[in-house]
């Protein structure tokens, strides 16, 4: 407990000195709240950790855009399953959009998500959703789409990844559209953030991995400006692996 100086007046006289033994009580001790079991700062990212095996991905499910498979393809990622598909925003998500490809036809995300269980979902969506200017907007409906997650995973860790930064030469030499900008990209990460601790969902700073000191991906890790080269991708892998959000 916290130990609080009363002010004087307030502190208690000493007992009289009688021949009655003074009975001193002691109060009852206020019982210690059970720390939540991985103690972890959901207002902080994931913090640096022992690398783990790759079997560590065994269990995993990433959700997510054009770079999530990117990621599937280039990282050297093993294990894992995928639901990803080109151009997809959270918006599209929640709306059921049928995109997934399952039994020669199309589901959507989450009617696909609920045919198996994991132990982990990583999600990393945000670069499609930048030409709505409207980060709460995108955080919110994000939001939701943890607790859709959450309601059919229930066992599962549900891992928020940040949305990695562009190289903004090469979207321009490769006429990516006007508003997917940095400055929008941290805009949007800022409400992601907020909305990880919210929820009490792991962060990971995926970004710290791929970005240089200007706060961009280097040309030679950047594909397109938005996609990554192979070393980008295994640069983003190597973090997930040390920053497992435990």
């Amino acid at each position: 407990g916290i130990k609080i100086n009363l002010p004087f007046f307030q502190q208690k006289e000493p007992a009289p000195a009688t021949g009655a033994p003074v009975v001193v009580t002691t109060p009852e001790p206020t019982p210690t709240p059970e720390p939540t079991p991985a103690a972890f700062d959901f207002t902080q990212p994931a913090p640096a950790a022992e690398a783990v095996e790759m079997d560590y991905f065994a269990d995993a499910l990433f959700i997510g855009d054009s770079r999530t498979d990117g990621f599937k393809l280039y990282s050297g990622i093993s294990g894992a399953d995928f639901l990803d598909y080109t151009g997809i925003t959270v918006f599209d998500v929640m709306e059921g959009k049928k995109v997934i490809r399952v039994d020669g036809g199309k589901v959507s995300v989450l009617d696909a998500l609920a045919r198996k269980q994991y132990g982990k979902v990583y999600i990393s969506l945000g670069v499609n959703e930048l030409g709505y200017y409207d980060p709460q907007g995108f955080a919110d409906t994000y939001g939701q789409f943890i607790d859709a997650v959450r309601a059919c995973q229930p066992e599962a860790t549900v891992y928020v990844q940040s949305i990695i930064p562009v190289n903004t030469g090469k979207c321009k030499a490769n006429d990516i559209p006007y508003y997917v900008t940095n400055e929008g990209i941290a805009s949007y990460n800022e409400t992601l953030a907020a909305m990880a601790a919210e929820k009490k969902v792991p962060l990971i700073n995926v970004s710290e991995a791929l970005v240089d000191e200007t706060g961009e991906v280097p040309r030679e890790d950047s594909a397109d400006g938005v996609h990554f080269q192979k070393t980008g991708y295994v640069k983003w892998l190597d973090y997930l692996m040390t920053h497992t959000g435990h």
